[in-house]
């Protein structure tokens, strides 16, 4: 993560910062985009898919509801629509199917639609069985048309049923009249007054009036029941179904692979969230910049992480073991490059008294001294390593040496001399014991007689000294122990240590009065022999 030194700094996130944290993390994204696979799977596995067919219907003029019975009138859409949600539509589209339903249950899933620039109306009928869709919404879309069309025919014959009645009322009529007109000439011939031979004319003249008049209503009629015959003949459907219900071979909404491909990208962008929240809220020192800006030094080296077999005990002390992996020649490797470092140190400014410690325990200290100690004597230094964590000594276990022997807590107590004894098996390596646990070793660490012991040591021809002791943080005993030698590394954890830790580490550390030569990054990530890693070479194999 970036670091603040201070309130007025400002941290500016870098991609780099954003692919570290991702990797870094990379576990997690995983995690979560698994989660987001089995989410979308479980989802797509006990939704029901429903399917929905679509029917569209070509409505025109009808003479239905039209105020001139010459004139056909435009269809209402709405009025339309309301009849084929109607229970009498539903009745009839049950019947047809034979479904065992009830109305209100059908028209639930039924929806019609329509723009109001139009003439046609969309059905649209939805259920989970395709065939059962496209067989409704066919269903409504005819028995509706055929409803239209049955009552826009039927207007039709009803005008035309009157206009027959009209003719028949009417040839009726018109044969009484030619009855009568003959009767009255008939007498007028046989009469032979006069007088009644005129009045006879007067009405044979007023009955041939009235058949003129009623033969002029039956022309009109015979034209009204010609102009109902051939609209009959010629008339366009009311309502004609313009496309059926075609098969659904998809269910509605979005398709079952987007949905997966949705849970695999959700995940991957809550894994990456995560990662950079997670990342911005973490403390860790877990890179070089973190650590220089905490300490206000440099990073010596980095140890990658070893694996469970190597990290406690002698097997820890991977600068005794030949081959291995390559994370063990790796580690040896780094401890190498250490000890260039203190050697470079030691031919600039003299520094040869070192004391190794840590902010907290169990962050490596321990196996980072014993470690640089041996990398020094492989390397002709003579060196001596001391057990100076009088609390919970270490290095005699490390080493495989007995432990409640006189040492360093007897000597500073002035009970014993000082004794370094020769470690088996390695040239030019010495070790102080730490000796029976005392009562007070932070005044043992911090009196004038542990100054004698470096003093002494350094006269003996001893090239370096490399000092174990408690974590900083723990006890006041390194920070006492500090003033004594020529300066300090502090062993950081990348998995645990905290930097407000190192700032704490160091704040004391200025307070005493005591130099910092560095840091060295333990458990740092081991990126192995990766092919975009141009700097893992085939040397980590040897």
């Amino acid at each position: 993560m970036m670091y603040q030194p201070n309130s007025a700094a400002t941290e500016t996130a870098r991609l780099e910062d954003y692919i570290s944290a991702v990797r870094l993390r990379k576990w997690l994204v995983a995690s979560t985009v698994l989660l987001g696979l089995i989410g979308a799977l479980l989802y797509v596995g006990q939704r029901t898919p429903v399917y929905t067919a679509d029917t569209t219907v070509l409505l025109r003029p009808s003479p239905e509801n039209s105020n001139d019975p010459n004139r056909e009138a435009d269809p209402n859409l709405e009025r339309e629509r309301e009849i084929v949600t109607s229970d009498v539509t539903a009745e009839a589209v049950i019947a047809r199917l034979g479904a065992q339903t009830t109305p209100a249950a059908l028209l639930k899933n039924l929806e019609v639609s329509f723009r109001p620039d139009s003439d046609v109306l969309n059905l649209a009928y939805t259920s989970t069985d395709p065939g059962v869709a496209a067989a409704t919404a066919d269903a409504f879309a005819e028995i509706y048309a055929a409803g239209r069309e049955g009552r826009a025919g039927g207007s039709y014959e009803g005008q035309l049923a009157t206009a027959q009645a009209e003719k028949t009322a009417v040839e009726t009529a018109l044969g009484d009249l030619a009855a009568d007109v003959l009767q009255k000439e008939s007498e007028r011939a046989t009469t032979a007054s006069e007088g009644l031979k005129a009045q006879l004319q007067a009405e044979i003249n007023e009955l041939k009036s009235q058949q003129n008049n009623f033969n002029s209503q039956l022309r009109d009629i015979n034209r009204t029941i010609s102009g109902l015959l051939q609209k009959l003949e010629n008339r366009s459907p009311a309502a004609e179904v313009l496309r059926t219900g075609a098969l659904p071979e998809d269910p509605d909404g979005i398709g079952n692979s987007l949905i997966l491909l949705a849970g695999l990208f959700g995940g991957l962008v809550l894994g990456i969230v995560s990662a950079f929240l997670l990342e911005r809220l973490d403390t860790t020192a877990r890179d070089d910049e973190d650590v220089a800006l905490a300490l206000g030094t440099s990073v010596m080296g980095a140890i990658p992480t070893l694996g469970i077999g190597h990290r406690s005990g002698a097997s820890s002390l991977v600068m005794l073991s030949s081959g291995g992996s390559a994370r063990i020649a790796a580690a040896r490797e780094a401890f190498r490059r250490l000890r260039s470092s203190i050697q470079f140190l030691n031919s600039s400014s003299g520094v040869s008294s070192i004391i190794v410690t840590s902010s907290a325990p169990s962050e490596g200290k321990s196996t980072t001294s014993s470690n640089l100690s041996i990398a020094l004597a492989q390397n002709g230094s003579r060196t001596v390593l001391v057990s100076a964590d009088l609390r919970r000594p270490t290095l005699e276990r490390l080493f495989g040496m007995e432990a409640n022997r006189p040492g360093l807590s007897e000597y500073l107590a002035q009970t014993a001399e000082l004794n370094a004894e020769k470690v088996p098996g390695i040239e030019n390596l010495w070790l102080i014991r730490a000796g029976a646990p005392p009562q007070n070793p932070g005044e043992l660490l911090s009196s004038d007689r542990f100054e004698q012991m470096v003093k002494e040591l350094e006269r003996e021809n001893v090239d370096y000294i490399v000092i174990d002791t408690p974590p900083v943080l723990s006890t006041a005993d390194a920070v006492s122990a500090a003033r004594y030698v020529d300066g300090v590394i502090v062993v950081v954890d990348t998995e645990r240590t905290e930097t407000s830790d190192l700032l704490q580490v160091r704040a004391d550390l200025e307070r005493s009065g005591s130099k910092l030569l560095g840091a060295v990054m333990n458990r740092q990530k081991f990126e192995g022999n990766s092919l975009f890693k141009r700097d893992r070479y085939a040397y980590y194999k040897s």
